[in-house]
């Protein structure tokens, strides 16, 4: 099986290099940015420089791939171009800045001497502005080591800026020196520029939720009664080893706090700031919802649209263990990594928040075909979609792969290593089952349960370009629609 045969066609995914976090997602003048963490010399250089591969469309479908646009250039970033968010800057913010994209990004340098933790790193928060959403202007170091409260490590990253309360706030996520306990810092600013602690938070356990809060990101979403709901999103490293039933089974989690009230209230309960000796205690960590119950997502981040939609992007894959040694990966050999399919966030009549696929990855459909007796097989290519389901059942996929629930459990499980590439069993509760909507690609499964209630997403590494799949839900419907991909146009291959 070649590298090309298991490119991903409803996927985003590099020509050459290696991208894994989505980055500076958001919607400026009609088009569409995804930016996300690119290697682009790998795999001839394993330690290839991390900066920020720039994807642009109009559509969600049709796309432009324009390279690595911020790499480590410059001495605040030299050992990498880390993760960041978008700010779409208003008259608000100054008449000069109208119609000008801020991306805030964490410069990494990583000093001769100390363990890159508590010592030997510096974290430079950074803005770049942008009067297209593509070129670049200077880079700027807003924040930097000195401006942390004392109790953080060196691991402090990841901005994600926005404007609540006419003022910019910015999140980032936080490793303590003391226990190693993650935590969520948050500035705040009148210009963009100049910065000042504004409030924390970590869970209220003794014990730490992971050892590091990544990619923090706030959500808010509406509900059918039109009252805003807040959440608190963030990727806690380590939580494999809290031995949680039904959840964090990878090496480290992704997923969100549902916050009672405003996040920026929780926030300013921390009232000594830069003088604490530890953050905020205020999380329950047993509210955590997870985005994805399955072997491949991680690092995702939140922009709404021109069409005020809330729309999500993960990477499908996870990042190195403490080790330094990936559980499974993909086995591709001239590019590595891909994007989950954007997914639109909205909120059911229990207020948890659904994930489905954007309303253009649907357009993308051909004729239905309807799924006669209890097997089948379908291009690798398809969108396969189950309904009235009503008991257990298991879903099977080429004798390689099971969905099965039983007794309000779902687990996902590899019955063949060799499609698996080292990934076993994972497992979550779903309650009573109705439906199942499975975006399947050359080597990607994405699978939303109930309207989008439970997602599994997996990478799939089979070589044969369709799948046998079959059920044994005895009264249930099912279709699926060969699916045409999206294009990417590669202006450069790195």
């Amino acid at each position: 099986m070649s590298d090309e045969s298991w490119r991903p066609k409803l996927h985003l995914a590099p020509y050459k290099g290696s991208i894994s976090d989505p980055n500076g997602l958001c919607q400026f003048r009609g088009t569409y940015h995804i930016c996300c963490q690119n290697a682009p010399e790998y795999p001839g250089n394993f330690d290839s420089p991390h900066g920020w591969g720039h994807y642009v469309s109009r559509d969600l479908v049709n796309w432009v791939f324009l390279g690595c646009q911020v790499m480590p250039d410059c001495p605040s970033d030299k050992d990498g171009s880390y993760s960041g968010g978008a700010y779409l800057a208003t008259p608000a913010d100054g008449a000069e800045h109208d119609g000008e994209v801020w991306y805030y990004y964490t410069g990494n340098i990583r000093l001769p001497e100390g363990d890159g933790t508590l010592a030997g790193r510096l974290a430079n928060q950074t803005r770049m502005r942008s009067y297209n959403g593509i070129h670049m202007g200077p880079k700027e170091v807003i924040l930097d080591n000195s401006d942390y409260p004392a109790y953080c490590s060196n691991h402090v990253r990841d901005p994600k800026v926005w404007k609540q309360n006419n003022s910019l706030h910015m999140l980032l996520g936080a490793r303590t020196r003391k226990d190693s306990r993650g935590a969520v810092l948050c500035y705040r600013s009148d210009d963009g520029a100049n910065w000042e602690l504004e409030g924390s938070v970590t869970n209220t356990d003794s014990e730490p939720f992971g050892y590091m809060w990544e990619c923090p990101d706030r959500i808010a979403l509406t509900d059918a009664q039109g009252t805003v709901h807040e959440f608190l999103a963030t990727c806690p490293q380590g939580t494999d080893e809290l031995g949680l039933p039904y959840m964090l089974q990878n090496v480290h989690g992704n997923g969100y706090f549902p916050i009672d009230g405003s996040l920026l209230d929780l926030l300013h309960q921390d009232h000594e700031l830069m003088n604490a000796q530890a953050p905020h205690p205020a999380i329950d960590q047993a509210t955590f919802v997870e985005w994805d119950h399955g072997f491949d997502f991680y690092a995702c981040q939140s922009f709404v649209d021109d069409k005020n939609r809330t729309l999500l992007v993960g990477w499908m894959s996870l990042p190195h263990d403490k080790n330094d040694i990936r559980p499974y990966d993909n086995p591709t050999a001239t590019w590595r990594g891909c994007l989950t399919v954007p997914r639109e966030l909205t909120l059911n009549a229990d207020g948890r928040i659904l994930q489905n696929p954007v309303a253009e990855i649907d357009a993308l459909r051909g004729e239905a075909v309807p799924f006669n007796g209890a097997s089948a097989t379908i291009p690798k290519v398809s969108d396969l979609v189950i309904s009235n389901i009503t008991g257990d059942g298991t879903l099977r996929f080429d004798d390689a792969l099971e969905l099965r629930f039983s007794n309000g459990e779902a687990e996902l499980i590899f019955t063949d290593d060799a499609v698996g590439q080292g990934r076993k069993i994972r497992r979550t509760k779903v309650g009573v089952i109705h439906d199942i909507r499975v975006i399947m690609d050359t080597s990607v499964f994405e699978i939303f349960i109930n309207g989008g209630e439970t997602v599994f997403g997996t990478r799939y590494f089979t070589e044969a370009d369709s799948v046998q799949v079959s059920m044994d839900f005895p009264k249930a419907q099912a279709c699926w629609y060969p699916m045409s991909p999206v294009s990417i146009n590669y202006v450069v291959d790195r």
